[in-house]
């Protein structure tokens, strides 16, 4: 941030890392919008969309986009991510660190929400764990917008992103996150406004869905990030 308090688009670095579900395709006119305002943009095809890696692993794929920015010129960092993405940009920030901002649009993938849908998985993965069997891929239960659906991936993977006390549940809480944030939520996106998570930072409700928020928010992000 620059001493004036007014955080300059021209030169930063951005990753907008994606959902579970919805693609890169929501935070396209973000992307678009910060371009614009001379931010140089990467948009990471995360690993989730076809299968869990672990924690660490997933927050690799994000240092590699960070890297590149930095390798670019990128003089400040901002992490903003949809749904899954938020978590894992919550994630980063915390664990590893190195980044000026983040933006949480439509937060998603609460793991002590999610285990009353997963919990035989849950016992399944703990179990094959518990066998040094943690490298080993196996069938297990996902969770995403009231619907549960099969996934193959390894039993330490599935447990870091579904455990409740496992990395993604703190990444959900904000653990460990000392820069500032910006959480957008929409009205229309119920799991989301009921959270009762502390939130650190600024919390933004616009009139959206899950899907629509990053779309719908793209004024206020701008505006919220000049800002900071």
């Amino acid at each position: 941030m620059t001493s004036a308090g007014a955080f300059e688009l021209r030169g930063a670095g951005v990753v907008l890392i994606h959902g579970k579900a919805g693609g890169q395709g929501p935070l396209q006119p973000l992307a678009q919008a910060l371009k614009a305002r001379g931010a140089t943009v990467v948009l990471p095809r995360m690993s989730w969309t076809s299968g869990y890696r672990t924690y660490e692993q997933t927050l690799g794929e994000v240092q590699a986009a960070v890297s590149r920015l930095k390798a670019g010129g990128a003089s400040r960092i901002v992490l903003a991510g949809h749904s899954l993405g938020a978590n894992i940009s919550m994630g980063y920030a915390a664990r590893v660190g190195g980044v000026d901002a983040v933006v949480a649009l439509a937060p998603g993938h609460r793991p002590d929400f999610i285990a009353s849908q997963t919990g035989e998985s849950l016992g399944q993965a703990k179990a094959m764990v518990a066998a040094g069997q943690g490298a080993q891929k196996a069938k297990f239960l996902d969770f995403n917008q009231g619907r549960t659906f099969p996934i193959t991936t390894t039993a330490e993977a599935y447990l870091n992103f579904f455990d409740p006390s496992g990395p993604a549940a703190q990444a959900a809480q904000a653990s460990g996150v000392r820069v500032p944030t910006l959480w957008v939520i929409g009205t229309g996106d119920r799991p989301a406004m009921n959270d009762r998570a502390a939130y650190s930072g600024t919390r933004l409700v616009v009139e959206a869905d899950h899907q629509t928020t990053p779309r719908v928010a793209v004024a206020e992000v701008i505006d919220w990030l000049q800002k900071q």
